[in-house]
């Protein structure tokens, strides 16, 4: 197993714990768990979240599936921070977030 590998797992893993530690019952990241179903559902091919690319994607490597994560997280970061998010999530322009994966 190269260094890298190693690495990326680690990482992968450490999120994982905190998340579940820490976030599990907190409404605004049940809101981002929420929003981020519905792009998926949209959008099965672009947005895919973190735990299908590790778990489910064999042909996805974990240094691409943690790359993919950080932007995704920094577009719903940015989703979370609209006013009005937790009323208005349903309406929003989901291929636009979509988009910004590239």
């Amino acid at each position: 197993m190269t260094l890298i590998r190693m690495f990326c797992i680690a990482a992968l893993a450490l999120a994982n714990f905190i998340e579940m530690r820490d976030l599990v019952a907190d409404e605004e990241f049940l809101l981002r768990k929420k929003i981020e179903s519905k792009l998926h559902e949209l959008y099965p091919d672009k947005w895919i979240p973190l735990y299908s690319m590790v778990t489910f994607h064999d042909d996805i490597r974990y240094s691409e599936a943690l790359a993919t994560g950080a932007c995704q997280k920094a577009i719903m970061d940015e989703v979370m921070k609209r006013p009005g998010i937790s009323a208005g999530w349903a309406g929003m322009d989901f291929s636009a977030i979509v988009n910004q994966l590239g």
